[in-house]
This record gives C-alpha cells, sequence and structure tokens, in this order.
C-alpha cells in the first residue's frame, strides 16, 4: 500500500504538540471556563491543520475552516462584484471560524481589518476561534495591532518539530498504519537524519515503500541511507499542483489564475505560477500556455522572462517565490545575494 494522502493519516500525540491538543480540547468543550478562541504557531507540517480538523469534528454549530489566502480571495471577489455584504454575512453567521496559516495576510490592510470584524461579531455571540500560522502573533509581518491583540487574547501555543525519540515513534506509527515492514535500524537512521516534519517523515517513508516495490527488493538499511542521502528523485509537481500553491500564496482562486486577465493582482501570481511550471517541470512553453488560457506561447515566454527581471529586483517577490519552490519540491532553493 503506497504512503500518499496524508490528509487521513490520525494524530499521533507526540509531546510536541499535547499542549496545542489540549488547548483545542478545552476550546472545545461547554465549559464556562473554556477559552474564546486558541492560536496555534508552528512550523509547517507540524499538524497544525491536523488538529483543527480533529476540533472542527466535534464542533456540532455552524462553522467553517478557511486558509486565510482564501478568505483574502473571497473579499477581493466580493469587491469586484460589488457584494462585500454578503461577504460579511456569510462569515458573520458562524458558530466556530478556523483561520489557517494567517501569516498569508501580511499587508493585506483589508483582509486583516474584514478578520478582525469576523473575529469580533462570532466571539461577541460566544462562538469559537481558531487560529493557526507559522508564527507567534507578535512576529507576524504587517498585520495589525487591533488583530494581534485578539490572537493574543485567547490561549496561544505553539507546536514544534519532532525530536529524536517522537521521530522515532511516529515512523514505526506511520509504518503499522501502512502495513510496511520497516527495520529498526532504517527507522533509527531516518529518524536521526530526518530533522523535519511529521509530513517530512512520511514522505520518506512513501519513497521507501515505492522505490522497494519498484526495484522488487525490501526496505533495508541500505535502502534508507540512499533515500535520506537525497539519491531518490523526488517527483516533480504537476501544473495543477503549482497553481493551487501559487495561487494559496497569493491569496486568490485557481480558477483567476487560469483565466485571462489584466488585474496587477492577478497578473503577478499568474506570471509565478508560468515561471515554477517551465522550471519544475520542464513542460514546454506551449502547452503551458494551454493551461493557463493564453492564446500563444509567446505569452508564457514573456511572462518568465518578466519574472527573472523583477526577482533580480525585488528582495521580497523573491522570498515569496523561494517560499513557494521549497513547498513544491520539498527543499530550499539557493537564493543568492
Amino acid at each position: 500500500m503506497a504512503v500518499s494522502g496524508r490528509e487521513t493519516e490520525p494524530l499521533l500525540l507526540v509531546p510536541e504538540i499535547r499542549l496545542a491538543h489540549s488547548a483545542i480540547s478545552q476550546l472545545g468543550s461547554s465549559s464556562r471556563s473554556r477559552p474564546p478562541s486558541v492560536y496555534i504557531s508552528g512550523p509547517p507540517g507540524t499538524g497544525k491543520s491536523h488538529l483543527a480538523r480533529l476540533f472542527l469534528q466535534g464542533d456540532r454549530g455552524r462553522k467553517r475552516m478557511v486558509l486565510a489566502s482564501e478568505f483574502a480571495a473571497e473579499l477581493a471577489e466580493a469587491s469586484q462584484q460589488k457584494d462585500i455584504s454578503g461577504f460579511r454575512d456569510r462569515f458573520q453567521k458562524l458558530d466556530t471560524l478556523v483561520c489557517e496559516d494567517l501569516q498569508a495576510l501580511a499587508g493585506r490592510t483589508e483582509s486583516q481589518q474584514q478578520l478582525l470584524a469576523v473575529i469580533d461579531d462570532i466571539l461577541g455571540r460566544g462562538g469559537r476561534v481558531l487560529i493557526t500560522a507559522s508564527r507567534l502573533p507578535g512576529r507576524l509581518d504587517r498585520c495589525d495591532r487591533k488583530l494581534v491583540n485578539r490572537c493574543r487574547g485567547g490561549v496561544v501555543v505553539s507546536v514544534r518539530r519532532p525530536a529524536p525519540a517522537s521521530r522515532l515513534q511516529l515512523l514505526e506509527h506511520f509504518a503499522s498504519r501502512h502495513q510496511i515492514p520497516l527495520p529498526v535500524d532504517a527507522a533509527q537512521v531516518i529518524a536521526r537524519r530526518i530533522t523535519g516534519s511529521p509530513r517530512d517523515l512520511l514522505s520518506a517513508l512513501g519513497q521507501l515503500e515505492t522505490l522497494a516495490r519498484i526495484n522488487g527488493g525490501v526496505i533495508d538499511l541500505g535502502l534508507a541511507q540512499q533515500v535520506i542521502s537525497g539519491d531518490v528523485e523526488a517527483e516533480a509537481p504537476g501544473l495543477s499542483q503549482i497553481a493551487r500553491v501559487v495561487a494559496r500564496h497569493f491569496g486568490v482562486s485557481t480558477r483567476r489564475l487560469r483565466e485571462r486577465s489584466r488585474a496587477q493582482h492577478i497578473v503577478l501570481p499568474r506570471q509565478c505560477a508560468m515561471l515554477l511550471a517551465r522550471e519544475l517541470t520542464g513542460t514546454i512553453y506551449a502547452d503551458i500556455a494551454t493551461y493557463f488560457g493564453c492564446s500563444n506561447h509567446t505569452t508564457v515566454l514573456h511572462a518568465c522572462r518578466r519574472m527573472q527581471e523583477r526577482l533580480g529586483n525585488e528582495p521580497e517577490l523573491r522570498r515569496a517565490v523561494h517560499a513557494i519552490h521549497a513547498e513544491l519540491t520539498g527543499r530550499e532553493e539557493p537564493q543568492g545575494e
């Protein structure tokens, strides 16, 4: 059985996430002493989304889970359609809101103010709010002071990348669940060498299982060392995955990204997606043009050249593209000076 679909993995309560799990359990309780909100910070892949889904499973009211970038994209669309009131109604009728990746709203003043209004309305009616982000509230970039204060108004907890003992426990858990025979020495070397998130461990186990199946062999220490040394080439992301990740980072919808539009908030992420599609997949310009609804391949060629120029002159854009690249490939791209 191939290891995939990390969204369905059962949550293993390793020490690094126990405090956050306790906090969302309190938030979901009917106790009068429950916190009004919980804010969970931590690196990508450490279980924040898993905890959020677990929290929503036990909530019976009107609820919604939304990425902060999706919130911004819906607001932008509502603004274009002159239906801000309808946008507010959809959110302010909720009893429970889960907003993920709050750091994506950096510098988006209107989106931050609208989210603050939604949070105040929900909390004012005795509702519940769960927020996740990669940073603690005080370290959020270009974030409205009042929104930061709301984030601090409830319980603030952090999740950490798993320690070696927890990484070994997670590997054994994943292997058992997927019925993959994982020798102790192979598990130990992976736990020592892969120091990232549970998601990284699951990915490594998936590579092990796939490589053993393709070669008709068994998982052993040598195969584990081959995987962690980087000798196994990771599968390249597809055009749809690139579009989805870029859209989320820039706070637009994937549908808008594939439409012809001269709006600047669409043009930039669209050009970014085209450049990454060319670099990461090697797809010819004509096929990229077809996917993104361009009339011909020269549009893609121009987009790639324009993005290369901007990346050389705009450090903030360069950091954003590097972050997207790292998420798509699982490794950091050299940034240079």
